[in-house]
């Protein structure tokens, strides 16, 4: 039997990949997310880059790899169930992307640490590398946000 965990975690997954709104963030960044594998405490994803991402000369912007990196790692430790807030997240770029994949790799007491690496798909390159910390929720909460009558993207 497959976990909730992990069927909640890939409906996610695919219905940020479908967002086409400018008014949702990761959805802007995820446009084009293909779910390869989400198992518990992994998620391995293929992502097509479009041109919202890109920065002038082309590559991917370093803020997009930055937030891909969070939502991966939270998407994965998810996936081993349970809310959490990340703590800490630290990332190497070394050239541009397309492959990601977080993995829950550790944890102590309340923590959990995740690894993030982005790969370019041709050669297997590795392009990018992050470690994310996550604290557990101890009461689930919910966010009330309030729509600023704007869907456009902030220019700065």
């Amino acid at each position: 039997m497959v976990d909730s965990a992990i069927l909640k975690t890939t409906a996610y997954l695919e219905e940020l990949a479908k967002e086409r709104s400018h008014a949702h963030f990761p959805g802007l960044i995820l446009q084009g997310l293909q779910v390869i594998y989400v198992g518990k405490g992994i998620v391995r994803c293929k992502l097509v880059v479009t041109h919202r991402v890109l920065t002038e000369d082309r590559t991917f912007h370093t803020g997009a790899i930055a937030t891909l990196m969070e939502l991966m790692g939270a998407t994965a430790v998810y996936s081993a169930g349970g809310s959490h807030v990340s703590v800490d997240l630290n990332y190497s770029l070394y050239s541009t992307a397309k492959r990601i994949e977080a993995r829950v790799v550790g944890k102590k007491g309340d923590l959990n640490s995740v690894v993030i690496e982005i790969r370019r798909e041709c050669d297997e390159e590795l392009i990018a590398t992050g470690r994310l910390w996550m604290r557990i929720l101890m009461t689930p909460f919910s966010i009330n946000v309030k729509h600023n009558g704007f869907d456009q993207v902030s220019k700065l």
